[in-house]
């Protein structure tokens, strides 16, 4: 029973997985953003922690967190970095 349990984890850990990959694949060809694969939505970061308006993008685009990047809402993140 438990090798089933964890084969069934790993099998929606995978899928997870996957949809991640498909929705970065998808903002990237609507935003033409360039995404490095470095980056990461674990854990969270602040714009002072943030490297380029590239990162802060990635982030706004990818991550459940990353809206509070954007305190205008103007679909522009991290206005210091962003100008």
């Amino acid at each position: 029973m438990k090798i089933l349990g964890i084969l069934a984890a790993t099998c929606l850990l995978s899928a997870s997985v996957l949809a991640e990959e498909r929705i970065s694949r998808v903002v990237l060809e609507e935003t033409g953003l360039t995404i490095a694969q470095s980056y990461s939505c674990q854990p969270r970061k602040t714009c002072g922690k943030i490297g380029s308006c590239q990162e802060a993008n990635w982030y706004l685009w990818n991550c459940s967190w990353g809206g509070r990047l954007d305190g205008d809402s103007d679909g522009v993140p991290c206005e210091s970095i962003c100008r």
